[in-house]
């Protein structure tokens, strides 16, 4: 649990700070250093991006642009805010599971074989 909330709060940061593709390379290297399943690092950025879309929509016009936005796309408004954590879930885990594949060992071999 500690290790998904310092996760999360290392993508927040790293987003913040840093710009979105940041997430892929904290990803990638929480997940070569930790050995942890790339699912984690999904989880907690799709988390993490929750969070700072929580923390913008008082700030920003978000209510107003997503129903425009979801109507161009043909979904509605609320499903626009949907996108960015699966954004941020699916640029997490493909980062970290790209990343650890040199890194394998032969119980992650096994693993994968099942």
């Amino acid at each position: 649990m500690i290790d998904f909330l310092l996760l999360s709060i290392a993508f927040v940061a790293g987003t913040w700070f840093g710009g979105w593709w940041t997430l892929a390379v904290v990803a990638a290297a929480w997940s070569v250093w930790r050995r942890r399943p790339a699912w984690h690092a999904g989880l907690a950025g799709a988390v993490s991006w929750g969070a700072l879309l929580g923390l913008t929509i008082p700030t920003a016009p978000l209510w107003r642009l997503a129903p425009r936005l979801g109507g161009i796309l043909g979904l509605p408004g609320w499903a626009m805010l949907l996108l960015p954590p699966l954004f941020a879930f699916l640029l997490a885990w493909s980062s970290a599971r790209v990343a650890r594949f040199p890194f394998r060992t032969r119980g992650d071999q096994d693993r994968d074989k099942e």
